[in-house]
């Protein structure tokens, strides 16, 4: 008898999409001017990376997201992308959720990091370029119809709308299927199980770290960027 139940054990998108109920690609930001910003949007807690300066790179705790922002020029993102992304199984690419050119146009200080199958990744490359006239740049924005659909595995040429030019007020209000959810978790970085990321440090006040860490420091001294 064929059996029509989709399979959601450990290892499947559709068991990462269960834990990533109750989140919506709207209410993650692609891109913002500051860490208060950006944290205050998803009312989540602000964490350094060892000892990476904050104004490369800091990470957003909220539920099961720990979520990497890097500033578009850091070059030293890959490297850190490292520290916060657990190791995979298979090839990924590091990938700014707005492309850097965009970013540095727009003037937002960090953009979000995801992982991304290199096909998919480089598919997009040729349409991250193209930016719509704005009189008022927003503190924050969130993901248009195609970086959606990177951010869940479709390259460009299975889009289901023709890509436009990047507005910074635009966002895409389509729910995800189970399947979805999981590849879009996926890509920020979540697992089937929580996992600690080594050296966090508590921001306090969004500027500077508190001494005193929830999880145990490392010396990174290698990082200290």
């Amino acid at each position: 008898m064929l059996n029509l139940n989709k399979n959601t054990g450990r290892g499947t998108w559709r068991s990462i999409g269960q834990r990533m109920q109750g989140l919506q690609v709207q209410s993650i930001p692609i891109a913002g001017k500051s860490i208060e910003l950006i944290t205050t949007k998803l009312d989540g807690t602000a964490y350094q990376i060892g000892r990476i300066h904050t104004e490369n790179a800091f990470v957003v705790k909220k539920g099961v997201l720990s979520l990497l922002y890097v500033r578009p020029d850091y070059r030293g993102y890959r490297r850190t992308a490292g520290l916060v992304f657990a190791p995979c199984s298979w090839k990924v690419d590091y990938d700014h959720a707005l492309s850097r050119n965009l970013a540095s146009q727009l003037g937002y200080t960090y953009v979000l990091m995801l992982r991304v199958v290199p096909r998919i990744n480089r598919s997009h490359g040729h349409l991250e370029r193209k930016l719509k006239e704005s009189e008022e740049v927003p503190g924050i924005c969130f993901a248009d119809e195609r970086i959606r659909g990177k951010w869940m595995g479709r390259s460009a040429s299975r889009l289901l709308t023709p890509p436009s030019a990047f507005s910074p007020h635009q966002t895409t209000q389509y729910g995800l299927t189970l399947r979805q959810a999981g590849q879009w978790g996926f890509a920020m970085g979540v697992e089937d199980d929580d996992r600690d990321i080594p050296g966090l440090k508590l921001i306090a006040d969004f500027g500077v770290p508190a001494l005193l860490s929830a999880q145990t420091p490392i010396a990174l001294s290698e990082n200290r960027d």
